[in-house]
């Protein structure tokens, strides 16, 4: 077992290097300390997910189009990116609106910003997901959304 120190500059990595060994192995073993990484809130949590949940979906063949012909043509393709993540996810958990315009994270433009309910339930619904497809998604103690789960709990 190796000792790692991890910090916002190489977490991605560390998260990466994790996935990989559960793939090999089916098994990872984590030990850690409290480290000083500040509160997540859930919006910053979510972009996190997010890049999470691309690289294995792009790992896993998803591909988006370049440009779409007006007969419903896709020409040429790129990978799935942490914004592709964002605009499918955001629609799938966190909903629409009566207008079919999309909930945001943070209040953009003439999107309704979700409450921290259905912030919450976003991320509930989004974990649950990822769990089922092996996906590891970080999960630091010192988080709004960690906060909402122990008020849950208690």
């Amino acid at each position: 077992m190796k000792d790692i120190q991890v910090s916002n500059h190489n977490l991605q990595q560390f998260m990466d290097d994790i996935q990989a060994e559960i793939d090999e192995h089916k098994l990872v073993i984590i030990n850690s300390q409290p480290a000083g990484t500040g509160k997540w809130g859930m919006d910053r949590l979510w972009r996190g997910w997010m890049a999470t949940t691309a690289k294995y979906m792009a790992g896993h063949g998803a591909i988006m189009p370049l440009y779409i012909k007006p007969d419903g043509e896709w020409y040429g393709s790129r990978p799935f990116n942490s914004e592709d993540a964002h605009e499918l996810f955001t629609r799938q958990h966190l909903g629409v609106d009566e207008n079919g315009v999309r909930l945001s994270w943070a209040k953009s433009g003439d999107q309704r910003k979700a409450t921290r309910g259905e912030r919450f339930d976003a991320l509930r619904k989004h974990e649950e997901w990822a769990s089922i497809k092996g996906i590891t998604l970080f999960k630091p103690r010192k988080s709004e959304y960690q906060e909402l789960i122990d008020e849950q709990n208690n």
